[in-house]
């Protein structure tokens, strides 16, 4: 798939269920759960505990509705030829790694580098980045903030991640939010509400 329909597809999930732990057997559970209650994008953090075990199941067990990638890329020329051997559409990094985006494009994966400052969000934006995580977005970023940004950086599609709740995406996302990143934080009840939010917006039933 192209790297256009991985970002099409992350703007209509509206969010991104990251998934990262000591348990991967914990993990897959809560990724099918995720799926099931309607979570369309999923990330497996490459920090959690065998986490190509957990990417793998869940490819094998989840249809091609659900969009699968990685998370916490921080050692670009390790890390990308050895998920895109998995099938992984999009990496995900909390920083922008010298060569990451170049790296994932030749591999086909949508790279998302990640800014702590309208600075960073832009040297992203400028070096190739068609999506950039803003991280960590509830201690460094605020829908104020971003709705604020000059004009240019607002043309920029972000994806808040870090400390933010379910019920806070559509907040961000009326701010200008591309999609958000929540982890912990969301309950398999939270993700099914969240889910049909965000297709309601849409104009789509579930």
């Amino acid at each position: 798939m192209s790297l256009e329909w991985n970002l099409e597809r992350i703007s209509r999930a509206g969010f991104i269920g990251i998934l990262r732990g000591k348990d991967p057997d914990i993990l897959i559970e809560r990724g099918l759960a995720l799926a099931q209650a309607g979570v369309r994008v999923l990330e497996v953090t490459l920090d959690s505990v065998d986490a190509a075990r957990i990417f793998a199941t869940l490819k094998e067990q989840l249809d091609d509705e659900v969009m699968l990638g990685v998370g916490t890329v921080m050692h670009p020329p390790t890390a990308l030829p050895s998920v895109a051997e998995w099938g992984a559409d999009f990496a995900l990094s909390p920083v922008n790694p010298e060569g990451f985006i170049q790296l994932a494009n030749d591999f086909d994966i949508l790279a998302v580098p990640g800014a702590a400052t309208p600075g960073e969000l832009w040297k992203a934006h400028t070096a190739g980045a068609m999506l950039v995580k803003l991280y960590p977005a509830e201690t460094n970023w605020s829908p104020e903030l971003l709705a604020n940004l000059p004009r240019p950086m607002r043309q920029v599609h972000t994806l808040p991640t870090g400390g933010i709740k379910p019920e806070e995406v559509i907040t961000w996302l009326d701010a200008g939010a591309f999609a958000c990143g929540i982890g912990g934080k969301l309950s398999i009840e939270e993700a099914n509400v969240l889910s049909s939010e965000i297709l309601a917006r849409r104009g789509v039933m579930r």
